[in-house]
């Protein structure tokens, strides 16, 4: 239940998150509303992006895939995500798809050619690998603001990849009926801009097993873009590498028909 934002469920969502628009500066946020006006100013209507996932095991050894994802903007303003595994060869053809969900779990499917029909991912398998990185397809899910209650915490100073940053911190307890893996996440929310710059992931047992954090972050017009996404398993010492190649925002709807996001198109495609 993290977004994105995940991507954090509440700050990111790692394909319809990686577009974050500016929000004008307020002064005096509560957390809900750092949280909200976070989440609410960072997705652009439609995009095109071309993305690279590195994966690091323990010792360093990496295996990369490139894939391609589409994020459209659906009836009441869900968030609908599509994305398509180019290469290498082995995956060439896998396909993900994640439909906002307002009102409960998001609705995921994954086709794997091999099995020839697309395979919904829900409950426990949520809580799974999503092909063999640190991300789970419930890190992948959009998320709501209201999928948790939020804590303000004092701000502080952060150092994310070289850069320092005043951020707002923002503990967030997911609701027991998304029956999430986690017990909470703390976000640090630049707070010029309220770009998440780290979030910070807890077990069932209290302890911190995952560490995400967003770099080499690129103005376009009045949208950020972080093009460097990073998710450390803090316990498995693995960590993945979501790079941005190419981009493109605010495209042609007509680039991203309404068929290309059901599981039929998948499987079709497959």
């Amino acid at each position: 239940m993290p977004n994105p934002s995940s991507l954090s469920r509440f700050a990111l969502a790692f394909v319809a998150v990686a577009l974050l628009c500016a929000p004008a500066f307020a002064a005096d946020l509560t957390a809900d509303q750092i949280i909200r006006r976070s989440s609410e100013n960072r997705t652009v209507d439609n995009s095109i992006q071309t993305m690279t996932l590195e994966i690091f095991d323990k010792s360093g050894r990496s295996r990369v895939r490139k894939i391609t994802s589409r994020v459209k903007q659906g009836p009441e303003d869900a968030t609908w995500s599509y994305v398509f595994f180019d290469e290498p060869e082995d995956v060439r053809g896998v396909q993900f798809l994640s439909l906002e969900n307002p009102k409960g779990e998001d609705d995921q499917w994954m086709f794997m050619p091999a099995i020839g029909t697309a395979n919904r991912i829900a409950g426990s398998s949520r809580k799974g690998s999503f092909m063999g990185t640190d991300f789970t397809y419930e890190d992948m899910a959009i998320g709501q603001a209201d999928d948790a209650t939020h804590e303000l915490l004092p701000k502080q100073t952060v150092t994310v990849g070289g850069g320092s940053f005043e951020v707002y911190v923002v503990q967030s307890v997911p609701k027991p009926e998304l029956k999430s893996a986690y017990t909470k996440l703390v976000t640090f929310v630049d707070t010029t801009d309220l770009m998440p710059r780290q979030v910070d992931l807890f077990d069932k047992n209290g302890e911190q097993i995952k560490r995400m954090t967003f770099l080499d972050v690129v103005k376009d017009g009045d949208v950020l873009i972080p093009k460097l996404i990073i998710m450390e398993n803090l316990k498995r010492d693995t960590k993945t590498e979501l790079r941005v190649q190419e981009y493109k925002v605010n495209v042609d709807p007509a680039q991203l028909p309404d068929q290309m996001f059901t599981k039929e198109y998948i499987e079709g495609e497959g």
